[in-house]
């Protein structure tokens, strides 16, 4: 049997983890696009350059969620509700927020853009994204980037989030029944 395996006392067998369980909550949430292609390199940048551990929030089109204009009123609506436990009952200094090209979230929400302008789309969204959780959550700092491919290895690139965003529309989420 190998070290990751086990069998329990009801006679199961078991998959036992190689990382030891921590306590502590994390302080970061990565709210990201769900596309399984970019799991690895995802995982790869937050260990890399947020954290060892932090929280994650993979749903289709990533922080899209954010605005629900730019998703849909029932994924930002379940959005919120997350997004309310993680601020309220985890330890949460900051969110950062990814996007990544070729997602086919965007292309099929937007299926008259090219590549560039879905780019632009990403990137007007993310700076939306970032907005709305500064209102909501003005303790918590936030990042953004565009994950791009680069000769076979994806590139985090990070987005000046300090300049408005140009698309979408404003709402409350709060506001909402």
């Amino acid at each position: 049997m190998a070290d990751t395996e086990a069998v329990t006392p009801q006679g199961q067998s078991a998959y036992v983890s190689r990382s030891r369980w921590l306590p502590a909550r994390p302080e970061t949430l990565v709210v990201c696009c769900s596309d399984g292609r970019w799991h690895g390199p995802i995982h790869e940048f937050v260990e890399h350059a947020v954290s060892e551990r932090a929280d994650l929030f993979a749903v289709p089109g990533g922080p899209a969620v954010f605005d629900p204009w730019n998703s849909s009123f029932d994924d930002a609506r379940v959005f919120d509700a997350a997004m309310r436990l993680f601020a309220e009952h985890h330890d949460l200094q900051s969110v950062w927020l990814i996007q990544h090209e070729g997602c086919s979230y965007y292309r099929l929400k937007h299926p008259e853009l090219d590549a560039e302008a879905i780019a632009e789309r990403q990137i007007a969204d993310l700076r939306r994204a970032a907005e709305l959780s500064r209102n909501r959550y003005p303790k918590l700092a936030v990042r953004a980037f565009m994950a791009t491919v680069t000769e076979g290895h994806a590139r985090f690139t990070e987005v000046d989030t300090t300049i408005p965003a140009k698309s979408g529309f404003s709402i409350s989420l709060s506001a909402l029944p």
